[in-house]
């Protein structure tokens, strides 16, 4: 899988929108990501890509900057 900025975003919405709807999948998601998408999406991403999920609370916001 090859992730663009179209479907990259793609992607994120629906990990989003399957964590808000089953709080055990984004507790997966946020331990351990990699596991997460690839049982609940049958995905694979590379060995040599990390993915860090955060929770926002009310207080704090994050800001990625993108990778150029």
């Amino acid at each position: 899988m090859i992730l663009n900025n179209k479907n990259r975003r793609k992607f994120e919405e629906l990990l989003i929108t399957k964590a808000f709807q089953n709080t055990s999948f984004k507790r997966e998601l946020i331990e351990n990501p990699k596991m997460a998408i690839a049982q609940n999406f049958g995905v694979q991403l590379p060995v040599d890509i990390e993915i860090r999920v955060l929770q926002e609370d009310k207080k704090v916001l994050y800001v990625v900057l993108p990778y150029v």
